[in-house]
């Protein structure tokens, strides 16, 4: 029996979703290209909507080509602690959205559901809802409005999904002090630094040792952690919320391969172990990247049971 392929890192942004949370935030600005995407600036181009995103019929055909069976949606970068005052009504039009799709084509689209984390108790009470709608899950970004995810202000969120043993998608986004005047580098080089970062924040602050029944993904093989782990490991000491090394946790984690780099693939099985890999690809974001991820597994050499667990295994072990 073939695996049905689960893509873990797949964006769609539900009508009316970026004026809804940048209503009231001046410094943004959502502008249009000739290309056809509209790219959201912060004193620097921090995201883009891809026009492509909306089609869904255009979506499926897609997933048909590289035999995906399920993509688990999520709007990415949005960070939700953008809107502010206006979280809770943010986080309702995207999940609803997001549901909306789904119910279009349930056996084919799952979603992560965003949560108004500043209020605990909205934030329970979206969840709940959020669940009910069939989420498969929860997405946040690196950062959540002006705080990151290892203050103590978000710790409510962790210990909640710690408490409830659900799948957290983690995506990149632009830091709480956004880049200014960058030539473009932000997006290619910022984005997993910005993931890198934040796992060795909760590793440190010692948010993955209270909270380790959460099951977290991280985007793009963790950022660059693979290739400094071994750096991050040997300081641990002079944090006393760390009583193992961050990689002690890290590998409690998990890891989605949204990269067509074949040696980056085996550099992060070797860090991390096959058994955290899940199969992602950051469309609609990047060209083709659906059938070119799907190869570069296929180049690793890796043996079949191994792929089947990465492809959709894994993942629908994890998901709600």
């Amino acid at each position: 029996m073939a695996t049905q392929i689960i893509d873990v890192h797949a964006h769609l942004y539900p009508a009316g979703c970026f004026t809804e949370v940048l209503r009231d935030r001046s410094e943004f600005k959502l502008l249009d290209n000739p290309r056809g995407q509209q790219l959201l600036y912060r004193g620097s181009h921090v995201m883009s909507l891809p026009s492509e995103q909306d089609d869904l019929t255009k979506r499926l055909a897609s997933m048909d080509e590289a035999s995906i069976e399920t993509a688990i949606l999520s709007v990415g970068a949005l960070n939700i602690g953008w809107a502010g005052r206006r979280e809770e009504a943010a986080a309702r039009l995207i999940n609803d959205g997001l549901a909306a799709a789904c119910k279009q084509h349930p056996s084919r689209f799952r979603f992560v559901a965003v949560l108004p984390t500043s209020n605990p108790a909205e934030m329970t009470s979206e969840l709940d809802r959020a669940l009910a709608l069939g989420a498969a899950g929860v997405g946040i970004a690196t950062n959540i409005g002006d705080f990151q995810l290892h203050a103590p202000e978000v710790r409510h969120f962790w210990q909640e999904m710690h408490r409830r043993e659900l799948m957290v998608l983690v995506h990149p986004t632009t830091p709480c002090d956004a880049p200014q005047n960058d030539p473009g580098t932000f997006l290619s080089v910022g984005y997993p630094n910005e993931t890198a970062m934040a796992a060795t924040k909760l590793a440190l602050t010692g948010v993955l040792a209270e909270c380790p029944d959460v099951k977290i993904v991280w985007s793009h093989l963790g950022g660059g952690l693979p290739m400094i782990l071994d750096r991050i490991d040997r300081g641990y000491q002079r944090f006393s919320s760390c009583p193992h090394p961050p990689g002690f946790y890290l590998r409690r984690c998990y890891f989605d391969t949204a990269c067509a780099h074949v040696p980056a693939l085996h550099c992060a099985r070797a860090t991390w172990g096959v058994n955290t890999l899940v199969f992602g690809t950051d469309v609609p974001h990047v060209p083709n990247t659906e059938k070119e991820t799907f190869a570069a597994l296929q180049q690793t050499g890796w043996v079949q049971s191994e792929l089947d667990d990465i492809l959709g295994g894994t993942a629908r072990r994890l998901m709600a």
